[in-house]
């Protein structure tokens, strides 16, 4: 029996928008965001959203979508960042963790604002964003990981003195696995050694590869007063040059990075210089660093006194850098 010309119609045009509406489906599927943890879940946002980032890594769109969203990122600094230092001085800020530990709604804000700086994975972003992102993201994985660990366990409000006191379920601050990336799970110190300092093992000898920018010890903020201060703007790829040259001489302007005494001629640095002395290619290309960016009465004064090497290092204040709150009498 012959098929009616009408119903052969009908069935090509089904079957030619079948294919479509099931990828349709499958888009709304892959964009649609998955539930959010409930506050006092024992799981760390970084674990509640390993599944999540990779998928929406995955799903990601080519070049359209290579800059990460910082807006949660600066919005928290935009409300808890204290600048402690006076008008015209060198900046030097506080973070209230203590604040940010008592609002209502910290998971699912600490849960979404993990998610936006993960949206985008850095094998997707060029160069100059994607150090960006990783200054970024390390220094608000310190916010998260110290907010969320802030109080010693069984000792009611008393809190830690500083991030290498505090040990997290999973490990030391600086040595538990906080984050996923691309798939590979990664401790502070892991993610700054890889996406900042370009797995350079200073054990190798070898000089460290052009492309760690040893700047970048000056813009990530550990947690410690004695870090570089926490800068009030994110980090960005259009703008890192400048914003990198500010906050390596800003901090080089701080007492407790550097100390120049001209009647003695000691230059005292911060333990940077020390700790991380082959990132800058060894000690007498660190001091080259330190008088570039030195201010200029200081530079002037060390040159002056034909001063070519770093007396001492700087004791490291491992106090946390929290916001200081005046006592009610």
């Amino acid at each position: 029996m012959g098929l009616n010309p009408i119903r052969c119609l009908a069935l090509l045009v089904a079957l030619a928008f079948a294919p479509c509406a099931a990828l349709a489906g499958a888009a709304d599927s892959a964009g649609a965001p998955p539930p959010v943890a409930k506050p006092g879940s024992a799981s760390h946002p970084s674990a509640a959203l390993a599944n999540d980032s990779s998928a929406r890594q995955a799903a990601a769109p080519g070049k359209s979508a290579t800059k990460p969203d910082v807006s949660g990122y600066q919005e928290l600094l935009n409300e808890l960042l204290t600048v402690i230092s006076a008008p015209r001085a060198p900046l030097d800020t506080r973070f209230d963790y203590e604040k940010f530990y008592d609002m209502r709604g910290r998971f699912e804000r600490c849960t979404r604002i993990h998610r936006q700086m993960l949206a985008v994975p850095p094998s997707a972003m060029d160069e100059r964003t994607r150090l960006a992102w990783a200054i970024n993201t390390y220094n608000y994985l310190v916010i998260e990981t110290a907010t969320e660990n802030l109080l010693i366990p069984g000792h009611g409000r008393q809190r830690y003195l500083g991030p290498n006191a505090i040990n997290t379920r999973k490990g030391p601050f600086f040595r538990a696995p906080v984050v996923e990336v691309e798939g590979r799970s990664y401790s502070l110190d892991q993610f700054e050694r890889h996406f900042m300092l370009a797995d350079f093992d200073p054990a190798t000898g070898g000089p460290p590869p052009a492309s760690l920018d040893p700047r970048v010890h000056f813009a990530v903020v550990c947690g410690a007063i004695g870090c570089p201060p926490l800068q009030p703007r994110a980090y960005r790829g259009d703008s890192l040059e400048i914003q990198l040259d500010a906050a390596t001489r800003n901090a080089l302007a701080l007492p407790r990075h550097l100390r120049f005494r001209e009647e003695t001629g000691i230059v005292e640095a911060s333990a940077i210089f020390h700790w991380y002395v082959a990132d800058f290619g060894g000690m007498d290309k660190a001091f080259r660093f330190l008088l570039k960016y030195a201010p200029a009465k200081t530079r002037a004064g060390i040159e002056r006194r034909k001063i070519t090497s770093i007396s001492g290092m700087i004791p490291w204040d491992w106090n946390l850098n929290q916001t200081e709150h005046k006592k009610e009498i």
